[in-house]
């Protein structure tokens, strides 16, 4: 293995339960969740339009800023398609 060689990580489905969620008022929506035991607080659901109109949504863990003015998760899990599905399920019956 070299060092600072980036290696393709497989996509994985994890166990995910959103532990509470809040709706901002831009639409995106706060919320915690449980990944395979490990809790996440912090997390943000992003959604929206490009400029070409395309429709985007995204999950955004918990960052900080650094000393050189970028933004760095502390926290981050790689998901798959059936995790994004099963978060957004869940925000939708926990904030309507």
């Amino acid at each position: 293995m070299a060092i600072g060689k980036k290696k393709e990580e497989p996509v994985v489905d994890h166990q995910i339960e959103v532990k509470r969620a809040t709706q901002f008022k831009n639409g995106n929506i706060g919320f915690d969740m449980i990944v395979n035991g490990v809790t996440i607080y912090g997390c943000v659901y992003i959604q929206g339009k490009t400029k070409k109109g395309e429709e985007y949504a995204f999950v955004a863990f918990p960052q900080r800023q650094g000393s050189d003015n970028k933004y760095y998760n502390h926290a981050y899990v790689k998901l798959s398609d059936a995790d994004n599905e099963t978060i957004e399920k869940a925000l939708e019956a926990m904030v309507e």
